[in-house]
């Protein structure tokens, strides 16, 4: 009886989940545009330019879509307005710039960016202006601006990416993690309790949370292909993320945020960096 009730109970659940649109890059013969797909399935097309468009993140307003683009040269970063269909170029160094992501309030995007040399995290408003270094000698990436106003990203220390976390003017730097492991792409949950991030500490690239108060990691994913650039919805119920072999089969997958019931959402060709549209 107990287990007739617990499955009930995770059917009404489900059935009262929040839906999400998911945005992601698609390449069509070696193009690359920004695309949307509902849990059902349904697919539209964002993008549709002969350079490549890709890491779409929308605003927390809804109202915008930060992406990198080779539009004018090599990756920069770029502003979709969604009401206008307007487009604009925020950075334009000689160097790759890429993995934006937006601050809480939406007026300003942290990034990486070598421009001054090794691979760095840079903030900037949303409108471009005020580009600013933060961090510092430690080949970083990868960086999320959370909701209790820190940022975390990736840098190498020996050889291996670990996970710290900053204050948005660059100070009050920690180390969350350590090992002989990569751990990439970390990111706050919603409620501020876990970290959600993917690596290899098991011999291939899953994804992998990490309780905060407790020190303790669950892996959530286990599969040959690599599971990688996991991200939370914005109610922490689902995590979206990519599984492939990065050349001619790279899907879009989204699960739960205990990494149960993992569901494939694109089928075919090579789809990456997916993000949850904000509603």
């Amino acid at each position: 009886m107990k287990k007739i009730l617990t499955i009930l109970i995770f059917l009404v659940q489900s059935a009262y989940a929040q839906q999400y649109e998911i945005l992601f890059t698609r390449q069509v013969n070696n193009n690359d545009n920004i695309y949307s797909i509902n849990q059902d399935g349904k697919l539209k097309q964002i993008t549709d330019h002969p350079r490549k468009d890709s890491s779409p993140v929308m605003s927390p307003d809804g109202k915008y879509m930060v992406f990198t683009s080779e539009r004018k040269g090599w990756w920069k970063i770029w502003l979709m307005n969604l009401e206008s269909a307007n487009f604009q170029q925020l950075t334009d160094a000689s160097s790759a710039e890429y993995s934006p992501s937006w601050s809480p309030d939406g007026l300003r995007i942290v990034f990486v960016s070598s421009r001054n040399g090794g691979s760095e995290i840079f903030t900037m408003n949303s409108n471009g202006e005020n580009i600013r270094q933060i961090s510092e000698g430690g080949n970083c990436t990868m960086p999320s601006w959370a909701s209790n106003e820190r940022i975390y990203y990736s840098s190498q220390v020996s050889g291996d990416y670990q996970i710290w976390c900053m204050k948005p003017d660059g100070t009050d730097k920690d180390q969350l993690s350590s090992g002989k492991s990569d751990k990439l792409m970390p990111q706050l949950s919603p409620d501020q309790k876990h970290i959600l991030y993917y690596g290899n500490q098991d011999g291939n690239m899953e994804i992998y949370k990490m309780n905060i108060a407790s020190g303790k990691i669950l892996r959530l994913t286990n599969d040959p292909l690599l599971d990688i650039r996991p991200r939370w919805s914005p109610d922490g119920t689902w995590i979206v993320f990519e599984r492939g072999n990065k050349r001619d089969n790279q899907q879009i997958f989204i699960m739960n945020a205990d990494g149960t019931n993992q569901t494939e959402l694109t089928r075919s060709g090579y789809n990456y960096a997916p993000s949850f549209v904000v509603q």
